[in-house]
């Protein structure tokens, strides 16, 4: 029965994000077509606006089991008959990728596939099961604050108190708000909500980029990003811990697969840089290197469509882009100065002499960049060896109308890695103990980015197919 009304708590939210996703999103049906596309990206959004709803609900007027109800509902019934009479008009069309190759091909890798979701989903479950709240941050951070917001009545705002989380008082709300919302529907605190809307994360992610390189490349594309990223073991490990990277990572690759479809799409396509927009912000509402992500996609951008198309396309773009981002970065922003004021501890702890003194420490680059490399070679394993294997036997080709939104991936996470490179060279925490507890998570932020990313610009295996095909009829 809990695990009903659960489903009924969430429906609101999804059936309103996926008509959002419909009118703004690729496809010459607004929501018939491109379906597992629409309904990954519908999830991750439903999560965060309804976060976001919760909070200012919590705001005006309190907590109010009852009244979040009916608000809710009224708000997202009005907001559909918008969405529906709009939706006739606005939904921009985006063009099929290259068409398939082998049939016998294809329907191998899709068992492929299969086997791989059906063995990380059963991994996830496990772990959930063996750790139903989560790692420790879970269930220090993410879910402690998400029981204060759900159970706390009138004294919901002590949760802020330094006195109960002092290193992490200015951490954003999209994960316990989605979680307390959820709490608040049900009237209790079951520990399958926190375990549900991390799978919810964590496979949306995957099914993202599985089907939107399977729109903009090809089938094929598409399933090996997939395979990759249900092979990679820390991405489901860390997905069931319920940290908020999974999630972060998560808006990380919907602002990119927003932009890269944008290129791809014709008609009205504002909506899909208002979708960019609106999940770079709810990055933003998810952890404070969200933060750092608005201003890195911002830069991309501007770096990528600037030369290509000039500043006043680029001024159109960020307008558009400012439309989805500005009603969440609000709330960020009203969050971060009257409901938790304060800065980063990174940032706190700095002074002007100490921090210079490490910038200017050549050993700590090479400490910080050693461990960067590490990593990177052992991360997402065999992942890394998988694609360098496909890249060294396929080679890279880039259509034509996809140049600028893989520019803007790859810049973004070339620019994000280097942010986070740099935090550490001045962090105030020391730089083995940040190595030693930080650069997993972060890794994990970018991976499936990193993947999209790859996929966007490597050569499909249909391409391959097709060009051995060529050469055999040649000889």
């Amino acid at each position: 029965m809990t695990a009903s009304l659960a489903l009924l708590a969430f429906l609101p939210p999804l059936g309103l994000a996926f008509l959002l996703v419909g009118l703004w999103g690729p496809g010459p049906r607004p929501w018939r077509s491109h379906l597992l596309l629409k309904l990954c990206l519908a999830v991750g959004l439903a999560l965060g606006v309804s976060s976001c709803t919760f909070f200012i609900w919590l705001v005006i007027h309190g907590p109010s089991r009852t009244g979040l109800i009916v608000s809710e509902l009224t708000a997202f019934t009005l907001a559909t008959g918008v969405l529906v009479y709009a939706g006739k008009k606005l939904a921009p069309r985006t063009d099929s990728g290259p068409a398939p190759g082998s049939r016998g091909f294809l329907a191998a890798l899709s068992a492929c596939a299969f086997v791989a979701l059906a063995a990380a989903l059963t991994r996830f479950i496990f772990l959930s099961l063996a750790a139903p709240h989560g790692e420790v941050d879970a269930l220090t951070i993410w879910n402690l604050r998400a029981r204060f917001l759900a159970r706390g009545g009138e004294q919901w705002l002590d949760s802020f108190t330094s006195l109960l989380a002092t290193h992490v008082p200015d951490y954003p709300l999209l994960l316990p708000a989605s979680i307390a919302r959820w709490w608040t529907y049900l009237g209790d605190d079951p520990t399958f909500v926190p375990a549900l809307v991390a799978m919810l994360f964590t496979f949306a992610t995957v099914g993202l980029a599985a089907s939107s390189l399977s729109l903009l490349r090809s089938t094929g594309q598409g399933l090996l990003a997939g395979i990759v990223l249900l092979g990679t073991p820390f991405l489901i490990r860390h997905g069931a811990s319920q940290y908020a990277d999974v999630p972060l990572g998560f808006f990380f690759l919907a602002t990119l697969v927003a932009f890269s479809l944008h290129e791809k799409a014709t008609g009205h396509r504002d909506g899909l840089l208002a979708l960019a927009g609106m999940a770079a912000g709810l990055a933003a509402w998810t952890k404070n290197e969200g933060l750092l992500f608005v201003l890195v996609v911002a830069i991309a951008r501007l770096l990528v469509v600037v030369p290509a198309s000039g500043w006043k396309s680029c001024g159109n773009e960020m307008r558009a882009f400012a439309k989805g981002l500005l009603p969440v970065l609000l709330i960020v922003l009203f969050y971060r100065t009257q409901i938790a004021p304060g800065v980063s501890p990174i940032i706190a702890a700095q002074g002007l002499s100490p921090t210079w003194e490490k910038l200017t420490d050549l050993p700590r680059y090479v400490e910080a960049g050693l461990a960067f490399l590490n990593k990177a070679g052992r991360f997402g394993h065999p992942g890394f060896v998988v694609l360098a294997a496909y890249l060294l036997l396929l080679g890279k080709r880039v259509p034509e109308t996809g140049r600028l939104g893989s520019r803007t991936a790859a810049v973004t996470w070339g620019l994000m890695m280097a942010g986070y490179f740099f935090v550490f060279i001045v962090t105030p925490s020391g730089l083995r103990y940040q190595i030693d507890t930080s650069l997993d998570r972060l890794w994990i932020q970018l991976w499936p980015s990193v993947v999209f990313t790859f996929f966007l610009f490597v050569k499909t295996p249909e391409e391959a197919m097709g060009a051995e095909s060529r050469s055999s009829g040649k000889g």
